[in-house]
């Protein structure tokens, strides 16, 4: 979704309002007036209306699972986070000026992985937020990730679960949870392909602030998209990645014009934070090591 560590996503975010304003007025978003670009063969992109009840802290997975074998895991239990796991972001989103990623506002803390969003004097008062990638921990070619996560309220922050290339040449890209700040009543999912970052995306009503797993089944030729154990999207075809990708998690704050993005307002608390209970890859069974 959002240095994190890549090119901007300008075209994503006005992709994104344009479908939002469909929406209001009623348009089906796989109808004649199509906000989402997609390849020839995809499925429509949907809305998908099944209730997601609350959840709560779990128990991290550990061991293997069928047809899939665990390579990461990382419960956050310690007082540090495990610079072995995981490398931190620092500096300037791109392709958002209003954001700032610094590395103090990524704390291990409680059993959980914390990310805090608020203003921040060291950084000239501006909105700064976190952003972490399991490139030092994890690079492989397809595998199955799992995030348990929840959100603070907070408009104006937006959060991204997502894969990114490990050699940084972007686009593709795979959010498999992400929102613009604007609420915590949906998420997407959002596949980035092409020279010209093409979109194929999928929403899902859920909310944010209570505790889900979201996820991903990455195969060949096909993304299967996960909350709470279930797949509630699929996206298939060549333009699913084939390279190696990392984990990247991040919050992030947004300008008031210019991305798709909603900026923080009166209402948008001091501290807005995203907590993550753990995360857990796995490999496909018998794939290499």
């Amino acid at each position: 979704m959002f240095l994190r560590t890549r090119q901007p996503k300008l075209l994503g975010w006005l992709a994104y309002a344009l479908m939002m304003a469909g929406l209001v007025v009623g348009l089906s978003r796989c109808g004649a007036t199509p906000t989402v670009s997609k390849p020839e063969t995809a499925q429509p992109t949907v809305e998908h209306p099944e209730r997601i009840n609350p959840g709560k802290r779990m128990p991290m997975p550990v061991g293997d699972i069928p047809g899939w074998r665990q390579v990461f895991a990382d419960d956050f239990n310690g007082r540090t986070l495990d610079d072995s796991k995981w490398r931190l972001y620092s500096g300037q989103p791109g392709g958002d000026p209003a954001g700032w990623f610094d590395r103090g506002h990524i704390t291990v803390s409680n059993g959980m992985l914390v990310i805090s969003a608020y203003r921040d004097p060291h950084d000239y008062n501006r909105w700064a937020t976190g952003g972490l990638s399991s490139s030092v921990g994890l690079v492989q070619t397809y595998g199955k990730y799992l995030v348990r996560f929840r959100l603070d309220p907070g408009i104006g922050v937006g959060h991204a679960l997502l894969l990114m290339p490990a050699n940084n040449a972007w686009p593709p890209e795979v959010d498999f949870s992400e929102d613009n700040g604007s609420g915590r009543s949906r998420t997407l999912a959002t596949l980035h392909f092409g020279t010209h970052d093409t979109h194929w995306a999928a929403g899902l009503p859920v909310n944010t602030t209570q505790w889900h797993t979201l996820g991903v089944e990455w195969t060949p030729g096909k993304l299967q998209y996960t909350i709470d154990g279930r797949i509630w999207e699929t996206m298939w075809g060549n333009v699913v990645p084939s390279i190696p990708m990392v984990l990247d998690m991040q919050t992030e704050a947004w300008p008031c014009s210019g991305t798709w993005g909603q900026c923080p307002n009166s209402s948008t608390p001091s501290v807005v934070r995203m907590y993550v209970d753990w995360v857990v890859a796995y490999a496909r069974a018998g794939a290499a090591s």
